[in-house]
């Protein structure tokens, strides 16, 4: 089939995937002036806040995968112009969502309880507590914002999101500035002024939101069957069946790089663990502005084949899904490509060492580690474009099994067995990925294509 005949899913996907993107890298920004700002403040109020967020990220990533279940919902009846059956799953889904983010607050409050007692640094054990109480209530407000975002992605408006993003990552960094350094006339706060910089930001999320949905007319037909349109415990059965498999897979994945963080702080033989866990810091972070790219038409392929799913249309299905292939595989070229072309100037955009010889390790183990990077990007591609295209139709429940198979029994013994059976360092240890990746866009791939070839 020619490339031409894909060209109106280009348009859409584009349509879709962009204003997704730069939300992405705008909340990536977003981090790197909070951690600018506070390591600005103070070290211990840097690696305070670090050991916190990765705690609270856990249940983002819960909240986030269990909110995304209203996409294939509430996009496959938008794909059939049912207004009112997608007011219903609305208010179901919403009201699930936020049942979901309680169970979850609860769940990280009793890891807060449990932080006196996890041998932590008598100096930055405060700073922890005062920072994650802070936080932890506006983990219920994500859940809001998560829920409303994939409402409005399900229908095919994501520059909403995008706008709503971009405001509230303004409103963190300007409140960061204002309350931690206490600048006009406010407070010095330090670490505490990060926290409830973020929680405000969320809650004027949230509030745009509500604002935007009660007043734009572009929702005045949902308004309309909001009274109506009664909660279903049916279709908040279907929210957890769909939402609880994707949040579970997501964290298996990041699991995965969780565990490779883990070997790489082991050192080795013939490597030290600092170079290490630096140069890993340095890929990852390239690593990461690439997927945020495959993110965007990952998401756009999930929302694109949710509505074709409504329609009972198998090809549209189908070319959504290979047309996004073929763009993330144009971003995955032309990225790596710079990627290998920059390799041995990468470091000194990232560090800044005063000592010569440790900036040298740190870069030539980096120009070492580009080469797996390189590799993986076909299988990250393949495993971004057709998880998302399962989750569009709603086939959630065999992906938490293949991404087990995937990073548990795959990509993490091999990365331990290149690297520290092997004495292969962070090279070694990153090379676990393109297996992994490859192997877990191979299932996903297959299964996808199990329905393909049942339908057409």
């Amino acid at each position: 089939m020619k490339l031409s005949y894909y060209k109106r899913e280009y348009k859409s996907l584009l349509k879709l995937g962009i204003p997704i993107t730069i939300a992405q890298l705008g909340m990536v920004l977003q981090s790197m002036a909070d951690t600018l700002m506070l390591g600005q403040h103070s070290a211990s109020e840097l690696a305070a806040a670090g050991f916190v967020n990765s705690l609270l990220l856990l249940a983002q990533l819960l909240s986030m995968g269990f909110c995304m279940a209203a996409v294939p919902i509430i996009g496959s009846l938008y794909g059939q112009q049912k207004t009112h059956e997608i007011t219903v799953a609305l208010k179901s889904s919403l009201l699930a969502d936020m049942l979901q983010g309680l169970f979850v607050c609860s769940l990280m409050a009793g890891i807060y309880l449990l932080l006196p007692y996890m041998g932590l640094d008598g100096s930055l054990l405060p700073l922890m507590q005062s920072y994650y109480i802070i936080l932890l209530p506006s983990l219920l407000v994500m859940s809001g914002c998560t829920g409303m975002k994939s409402f409005m992605d399900s229908i095919n408006d994501t520059r909403t999101t995008m706008w709503i993003v971009l405001v509230g990552n303004l409103w963190n960094i300007i409140f960061n500035y204002l309350l931690i350094f206490g600048k006009f006339g406010f407070s010095e706060m330090g670490i505490d002024g990060a926290a409830w910089a973020t929680s405000t930001s969320r809650v004027l999320m949230l509030a745009i939101y509500i604002v935007n949905f009660a007043y734009n007319k572009r929702f005045a037909k949902y308004r309309a069957e909001w009274k109506n349109a009664k909660i279903s415990i049916a279709e908040m059965k279907r929210q957890n069946n769909i939402g609880w498999p994707i949040a579970l897979q997501i964290v298996v994945e990041l699991a995965a790089f969780s565990g490779v963080t883990l070997l790489l702080g082991k050192g080795g033989v013939s490597w030290d663990a600092t170079t290490a866990l630096s140069s890993h810091q340095v890929t990852v972070q390239l690593a990461s502005f690439i997927y945020m790219f495959y993110l965007g038409i990952g998401t756009a392929v999930s929302i694109r084949v949710s509505n074709h799913y409504g329609q009972n249309n198998w090809q549209s299905i189908k070319d959504s899904a290979y047309a996004g292939y073929h763009m993330i595989l144009a971003v995955g070229i032309i990225s790596t490509s710079a990627v290998f072309m920059m390799r041995h100037h990468i470091t000194a955009l990232f560090i800044s060492d005063s000592d010569p010889e440790a900036l040298a390790r740190i870069s030539a183990t980096v120009v070492s580690m580009v080469l797996p990077l390189v590799f993986y990007q076909v299988g990250d591609g393949i495993q971004t474009c057709f998880v998302n295209a399962l989750r569009g139709i709603g086939d959630v429940k065999k992906l938490l099994k293949y991404s087990f198979i995937a990073y548990g029994v795959i990509s993490i013994p091999l990365s331990y067995t290149f690297g520290i059976a092997m004495d292969g360092g962070a090279c070694g240890i990153w090379w676990g990925f393109p297996f992994g990746l490859s192997i877990a866009g191979y299932l996903y791939f297959k299964r996808f294509k199990k329905h393909i070839d049942k339908h057409l």
